[in-house]
């Protein structure tokens, strides 16, 4: 099928879908189109003219550390991840991407439950109210889902301790790995 009919077959397929924000879904497509164009129509031809060594970069006295949160594009994915733009703790810096952790609010009843989730206290952020590390949605993302035009936050609670508690959620520890086999 060429390009057209694709489109087209999408569209008849998206309609079918029930109980789904079909009107988020289009505006996510489109606002992810307009970002593939930015990239390959203007990075591109700019830099080098190959996609693979050409790369987006923020600018410096913007661009968010580990340890701080932004706010990340994370587009739309299947039902149980978290999707659209988010608030997200950067773990890891890898210069082109970065490991995110997606934030959510905490409801007044609300507990982290203990096998994915993690609160933490962000400075300044919404008169410094807990917001939920959503440890099980984990991702690497390029770093052209930071969204330059929101504000950049530092972490109250100590980095050492969430490091700490992201290990025990993962619990990558080669003995139990090989115990499992």
């Amino acid at each position: 099928m060429g390009l057209i009919e694709d489109m087209d077959e999408a569209k008849i397929i998206l309609q079918r879908i029930k109980n789904y924000d079909k009107d988020g879904f289009a505006n996510q497509l489109k606002y992810w189109l307009k970002e593939l164009e930015f990239f390959y129509n203007r990075i591109v031809p700019n830099q080098t003219g190959n996609p693979s060594t050409s790369f987006y970069q923020i600018t410096p006295s913007l661009r968010p550390k580990e340890g701080q949160v932004a706010f990340f594009n994370l587009r739309r994915g299947y039902p149980k991840e978290i999707y659209d733009g988010h608030y997200c703790y950067i773990l890891k810096d890898f210069g082109i991407k970065y490991m995110i952790i997606p934030t959510t609010s905490v409801k007044d009843d609300s507990t982290a439950n203990p096998n994915f989730e993690y609160d933490i206290k962000i400075k300044n952020f919404k008169n410094e109210l807990i917001s939920r590390l959503q440890i099980s949605d984990i991702r690497s993302i390029d770093i052209q889902r930071f969204n330059e035009k929101r504000p950049v936050y530092n972490v109250i609670t100590n980095r050492e301790i969430i490091v700490r508690e992201i290990q025990r959620i993962l619990s990558f520890n080669i003995d139990i790995i090989d115990n499992k086999e």
